[in-house]
């Protein structure tokens, strides 16, 4: 690493510790960090569920004992949105495609949409998964941008996204713009150290532009990992959040 870029990143730690700066430099966000971290994590897990190899029992995805495991992460997430059944997605930073077509696989006649800030970011998806170009609607878009615009869908869901946008208000402005688009349900696998996700919403949801009447918290546990779900109208089938630390269990 330059000199430079030396100095860039240490300016850029000070400004996430302050919130001034996001994690990364967005612009080349896919050359210097994300195709890297895919490669390297394929090591360690399976990220595209193979056909026949695996099975879905009792709501919980199981792989056949030849291969790698799912990410804690992802694996609560394939298996909420099953449980959810919703007709129609949008994920936010749909990156190399893997959640879309996993979704796809465990429910068929799911409609995908799919947003990421970099065309080089979607270049990569179609490298990855050529038929999602037929399977889906992916565009190029920034959700922090005040009136993010889009056709509604049942369920929206982020994975590691919301919790690298440290510029307060960019981050507030997507999380408005993500409750604009969602009929049913709003589904967020993220760091929940990096924000107070529930004050957030909560402060949000007071808003008079507010598109919800009502905002429901649930939470999906595994015992590992801990996922949020939001939902305009009360569910059964997931426990109900009752404090903020409950988010916080798994943080090391």
């Amino acid at each position: 690493m330059n000199i430079f870029k030396k100095i860039r990143k240490k300016i850029r730690g000070i400004g996430r510790r302050i919130g001034i700066c996001d994690d990364f430099n967005w612009s080349v966000y896919f050359e210097d960090e994300y195709s890297k971290q895919i490669y390297d994590l394929e090591k360690q897990y399976t990220f595209v569920l193979p056909d026949g190899k695996y099975s879905i029992i009792n709501g919980k995805i199981i792989l056949d004992s030849t291969l790698l495991p799912l990410h804690d992460n992802h694996k609560i997430l394939y298996e909420t949105i099953y449980a959810l059944k919703p007709n129609s997605i949008l994920e936010i930073g749909c990156g190399c495609g893997d959640h879309l077509i996993n979704i796809k696989k465990i429910l068929p006649e799911v409609k995908l949409n799919g947003a990421d800030l970099s065309q080089k970011q979607l270049e990569f998806l179609f490298s990855r998964h050529p038929e999602l170009k037929k399977q889906a609607n992916l565009t190029v878009q920034d959700i922090t941008i005040p009136g993010f615009k889009r056709d509604k869908v049942d369920l929206i869901f982020t994975q590691a996204v919301l919790m690298h946008i440290q510029k307060y208000s960019p981050y507030l402005s997507a999380l408005k713009n993500i409750f604009s688009l969602a009929k049913k349900s709003v589904v967020l696998m993220e760091n929940w150290a990096r924000h107070d996700f529930i004050e957030d919403i909560k402060k949000i949801s007071k808003e008079p532009d507010f598109s919800w009447n009502n905002v429901y918290f649930y939470t999906n546990d595994t015992g590992k990992q801990i996922l949020l779900i939001l939902s305009p109208k009360p569910l059964n089938e997931f426990n109900e959040l009752k404090d903020n630390k409950e988010l916080l269990k798994y943080i090391k």
